[in-house]
């Protein structure tokens, strides 16, 4: 059995790259998973998640991965699972939740400007992402008419995974323990996203320019003695 991290926020490639160099370690990327499945080998597998969410498609991405993985894919919540980490844990063939774990289903989020044409466009498309979302979870056997769940996502807060399995959006809890009596007192635990800056971009990008001039005075270096051998 191997175990697979989905620690902290969902982001692309190239943007977890720029935060980690920043000093930030709870990022998931596709990247990451697509390299710990490539090293499973088509074995077991279980998705370890504590998870706020982040980038809706690097969600459904990482779902399509887990999906297409040969071998048995098992999700379990262990802290936070809210937002895109649940679109990837939709992934897994079985989704399982440690007692206490804080879940969170709610309408994607985004922002726009313009005029009100702008507006209703912007309005018009948040819908769609919210019924993408939708088609997600109720493809799961056994989950909550596409209502329901509708209804439970507009409320947007933190459920127990008692409340989870009722639904139908996880197969069982594992361990022992008392679940949380009051997972919306939790709500703030989300907070912010990170705030990736353009200046943050330009210095990894003269950070990774310098590591690849080093690298290739190293190559010309060796090269010389070679040479002179």
């Amino acid at each position: 059995m191997t175990e697979i991290a989905l620690r902290g926020e969902l982001w692309d490639n190239d943007s977890a790259d720029i935060l980690r160099f920043w000093g930030w370690r709870d990022v998931t990327c596709p990247g990451d998973i697509c390299t710990a499945l490539e090293k499973a080998g088509g074995g077991d597998v279980t998705l370890l998640i504590n998870s706020p969410g982040g980038d809706m498609a690097v969600g459904l991405e990482i779902r399509s991965i887990l999906r297409r993985y040969p071998g048995r894919t098992t999700a379990l919540y262990q802290g936070l699972g809210a937002s895109a980490a649940t679109l990837a844990a939709s992934g897994c063939r079985r989704i399982e939740s440690e007692p206490g774990a804080l879940l969170c289903y709610h309408n994607p989020a985004g922002t726009a400007e313009g005029d009100y044409h702008d507006m209703a466009r912007a309005a018009e498309g948040l819908q769609n992402a919210r019924d993408c979302a939708l088609d997600v979870y109720t493809a799961r056997a056994g989950a909550r008419s596409r209502e329901e769940l509708a209804e439970l996502m507009d409320k947007n807060i933190w459920i127990t995974p008692t409340q989870a399995r009722e639904y139908g959006l996880i197969d069982a809890i594992v361990g022992d323990g008392a679940e949380s009596a009051d997972p919306a007192a939790f709500v703030a635990a989300s907070g912010c996203r990170i705030r990736l800056t353009e200046a943050m971009r330009q210095q990894y990008r003269q950070h990774v320019a310098a590591e690849k001039s080093q690298k290739a005075k190293q190559i010309m270096a060796r090269a010389r003695v070679l040479n002179e051998y």
